[in-house]
């Protein structure tokens, strides 16, 4: 559970995280609000458009008893007639289809209150034939047909058909249409969708602006945040000139760069007093060494060679000073390569001349365990720092393979040259190490190979169970990587990924 909030609280803080709730944001609200909106305009223009129903189907029930005789009144004069009931806003028009018509005869405008221009009477009969309700009249001639048809004349006035009443007599049957004119804003959209409101419109355009304002500043501050890593990266790698908050163009990142500034400072200053005490640590262990040497040079010349107890102790001071040169060089190494590691050096390094040098200066020693050792250069390669730090690493990986390898075996050290990365494989045909413990090679004070089934004379090495960690500390500070695994058919492999310069 502590895991999984400690998780949860992570991907809360993430900016990526907060970004896609903000995007998430900006596409449901637009989509909430116009469903909203709509569904109000859609409520609205029912009112709206019953109200202009009821009143034309009240005319259509005024005109329905003169409907009754129209068959008696002269067709020219029909326009007239219906003139008397025509009100402001109100058009009235009548159509007419004779009972001895052809069955697929349509019906015909016969009257219009106010006048109609033809063409525009004829656009209108289309419209209502091609919704089917003339033909449904056509067949029974009864019931008025509620109708919310929007209709565009010529000069550019626009209607909406709200009812047909129909009259059946002896000569035929009679339907009136009653259309209400879309005078005011409100009435011009019936009938229309709701996002060709001019206010939905200016809205959405409004919407569009700005998201697009804040897509661009949330894309720039994204680029900004990534030009500032990799400045930061550039500088730490002295690939470029100049301190880091001078290069910075995110002015709220400022105090960043001038921590970052100080932090590099101050790791530098840490890696060349780390290499100014080793120095010093060394020649002060030295001197007494040094001293203590000769004065056991005296000694040995007044100790009878029969006096096996104090050779015995000659002996033993002889190996104790071994041991304590030893310790002193290793100690001064390791403090170099805490150094290096803090401060890696910035110059290219050759990986096919540094491969061929560390092998080189192994070879005498893999000669004398009988170990065959060869390297394989399969391309030319530059990394972009860490010369030290990474023959230090590839130092203790052939090491290690050689304390393991069997005398009369094979150890091989590859330079194969990818795209991107280099890598620096070193096999050996050791024991190797049980799958399940792998993981756990690189951990200091580690080794799981039993080195007695190979060399049972061999002493355990001054840096025992620290090799391979110190390489992966080495790998991991020039931006390296380290892998192991056993190979197929026995023996263990090793290896080394670098950046390309």
């Amino acid at each position: 559970m502590a895991d999984t909030a400690v998780q949860l609280h992570r991907v809360w803080r993430s900016l990526t995280a907060r970004a896609l709730i903000v995007l998430a944001l900006f596409i449901a609200l637009p989509v909430v609000l116009y469903l909203t909106f709509r569904q109000a305009d859609i409520d609205r223009q029912r009112l709206l458009l019953e109200s202009i129903r009821v009143k034309g189907l009240t005319v259509g029930r005024v005109l329905e008893d003169r409907l009754q005789r129209a068959d008696m009144i002269p067709l020219f004069r029909l326009g007239e007639e219906l003139s008397r009931f025509q009100t402001e806003g109100v058009s009235l028009r009548l159509l007419f289809r004779p009972h001895d018509s052809a069955p697929d005869a349509g019906f015909l405008y016969v009257a219009s209150a106010p006048p109609v221009m033809p063409a525009d009477l004829e656009a209108e009969r289309a419209r209502l034939d091609a919704t089917g309700v003339l033909a449904q009249l056509g067949e029974s001639c009864a019931g008025d047909l509620p109708l919310a048809l929007r209709v565009e004349r010529s000069d550019r006035v626009s209607e909406l058909i709200t009812s047909l009443t129909p009259v059946r007599t002896a000569r035929g049957c009679w339907v009136l249409v009653i259309s209400s004119n879309l005078a005011d804003a409100a009435e011009q959209r019936l009938g229309q969708p709701y996002w060709r409101a001019p206010e939905v419109q200016v809205a959405a355009a409004i919407y569009l602006i700005f998201a697009f304002v804040v897509l661009v500043i949330a894309f720039d501050l994204g680029h900004g945040l990534r030009r500032f890593a990799a400045t930061a990266r550039a500088v730490a790698e002295r690939r470029i000139e100049g301190r880091f908050a001078q290069r910075n163009q995110i002015p709220e990142l400022e105090p960043v760069a001038n921590a970052f500034d100080r932090m590099e400072d101050s790791l530098r200053a840490t890696a060349s007093e780390l290499r100014v005490a080793a120095e010093e640590s060394a020649h002060a262990f030295k001197t007494p060494l040094g001293t203590i040497r000769q004065a056991m040079v005296p000694l040995r010349g007044r100790i009878a060679a029969d006096d096996k107890r104090c050779q015995q102790a000659l002996m033993a001071v002889d190996g104790a000073l071994e041991k304590l040169d030893a310790l002193v060089r290793a100690a001064r190494h390791l403090d170099d390569a805490v150094a290096d590691r803090l401060d890696p050096p910035r110059e290219k390094v050759d990986l096919g001349a540094l491969v061929e040098d560390v092998v080189d200066a192994y070879a005498a020693d893999a000669a004398a365990r009988g170990i065959t050792l060869r390297t394989a250069v399969e391309a030319e390669a530059t990394a972009p720092l860490g010369g030290r730090l990474i023959a230090d690493a590839l130092s203790q990986v052939i090491e290690n393979a050689l304390s393991y390898a069997p005398a009369g075996s094979t150890a091989t050290v590859t330079l194969h040259r990818g795209t991107r990365r280099v890598l620096i494989v070193v096999a050996d045909n050791g024991p190797g190490v049980e799958a399940a413990l792998l993981p756990h090679i690189f951990d200091r004070h580690v080794s799981f190979r039993d080195r007695s089934r190979n060399d049972p004379g061999a002493a355990a090495p001054a840096n025992f169970g620290l090799g391979l960690w110190v390489a992966k500390r080495n790998m991991e500070a020039v931006g390296g990587t380290i892998e192991a695994a056993n190979r197929r058919g026995g023996g263990f492999i090793v290896t080394l990924g670098l950046p390309l310069a």
